[in-house]
């Protein structure tokens, strides 16, 4: 049990840092909003390439988000049904959860996602939706390694349930 622990404990500790990591974003995202604002509205000369930035930052934050919130059980779940539940049984459904549905989703999510990064980084792909037309593949390199990560935190939380399974308490 104590090589379980640490394992969940190494996952989780990794998706705390990214979202640490993730946060920092906040700080260039407003940056670019306050400084497109100010231009658009008090010199009349909006940027083109605002626009693109924010998306860009704000799609990555949401992904970090994504993981962060797993960890933290801030997902949709059914919640109001199953806390009347015992703690096993709760954990005994999120694990059959998590083998039909968690993890075969997310997996496809990340085989798709890794094929469009991988095809998007081999031809230096750009957004066609701008004309200032900025590189889009190290975003979508975001989207696969934030799948990635969001199965590395399904796994912890697997594992998590599968303790309360086997020892009926929480780990």
């Amino acid at each position: 049990m104590q090589v379980l622990k640490r394992i969940v404990q190494a996952l989780d500790t990794i998706t705390v840092w990214i979202a640490r990591l993730a946060w920092w974003l906040v700080i260039p995202l407003m940056a670019v909003l306050v400084y497109e604002v100010m231009v658009r509205k008090l010199f009349i000369s909006p940027t083109i390439w605002a626009m693109d930035m924010s998306y860009m930052l704000n799609g990555i934050l949401g992904m970090a988000g994504a993981v962060y919130a797993l960890y933290r059980g801030g997902h949709i779940a059914i919640d109001f049904i199953s806390q009347k539940w015992s703690l096993r049984t709760q954990a005994a459904l999120s694990t059959v959860f998590y083998i039909t549905c968690f993890f075969p989703g997310i997996s496809i999510f990340l085989w798709f996602a890794s094929r469009f990064a991988y095809d998007s980084w081999l031809m230096k792909e750009r957004a066609i939706t701008s004309a200032w037309m900025p590189p889009i593949y190290p975003l979508k390199m975001a989207m696969a390694v934030a799948m990635a990560f969001l199965l590395l935190q399904g796994i912890s939380e697997f594992l998590k349930n599968l303790y309360v399974l086997l020892r009926g308490e929480r780990l």
